[in-house]
């Protein structure tokens, strides 16, 4: 699935994303791995939260250029 890959190489690399889900709810954050891979981790600004990987929309990569 191209969701859980973009998530991976996110991870890997430790850049944030910007995921949607199908309700339109927008979050930013930094993922982590989670021990359900079921789920998205995500490190927010106003903390940790967990999505279901099947109720995300869409996903982007948010790459810093140095």
């Amino acid at each position: 699935m191209l969701i859980e890959k973009e998530i991976q190489i996110a991870i890997e690399r430790g850049q944030q994303i910007f995921v949607k889900n199908l309700d339109g709810y927008t979050i930013t954050g930094t993922p982590e791995q989670s021990e359900d891979p079921l789920k998205l981790r995500m490190r927010t600004i106003e903390g940790a939260m967990w999505l279901y990987l099947n109720e995300i929309d869409h996903i982007s990569r948010l790459i810093s250029f140095r």
